[in-house]
């Protein structure tokens, strides 16, 4: 029933009965229409409908981070598969240059010593 209506009932009854049992009376109305009240079956019909929309739409963005971090975990994997063999490359550079001046320096030491060893072996003839 409509606002105004209520009140000229709730007048009504006040001058028929007490104000007691008036506001007993419209405290047992509704203060709508009931056609305009929320039922229990309404609001879990449609909060049900809402929480399946939501946990559809969490899955979904669930998944799609997966994926999204799927892709990175393989780009980040092919770049270090790249940098790995350039390490490799580069430690091989490395080794190799050491080879190469650790012979140098024997040669050098071995040419040093021999020119010494000469003079000494020239020096040892002389004296005897």
């Amino acid at each position: 029933m409509p606002e105004q209506q209520r009140a000229k009932f709730y007048a009504w009854l006040r001058e028929q009965t007490d104000d007691t049992t008036a506001e007993f009376v419209m405290s047992c109305l509704a203060p709508a229409p009931l056609s305009d009240l929320v039922t229990k079956q309404h609001l879990e019909t449609v909060l049900s409908a809402e929480f399946s929309a939501f946990a559809l739409k969490l899955a979904a963005q669930r998944e799609a981070d997966r994926t999204g971090i799927d892709v990175r975990r393989e780009n980040d994997l092919a770049e270090l598969a790249a940098q790995r063999e350039v390490d490799r490359r580069d430690a091989r550079k490395r080794h190799w240059v050491l080879v190469g001046a650790a012979i140098g320096l024997g040669v050098e030491i071995a040419a040093a010593e021999a020119g010494w060893l000469q003079r000494f072996t020239d020096l040892l003839a002389r004296a005897f």
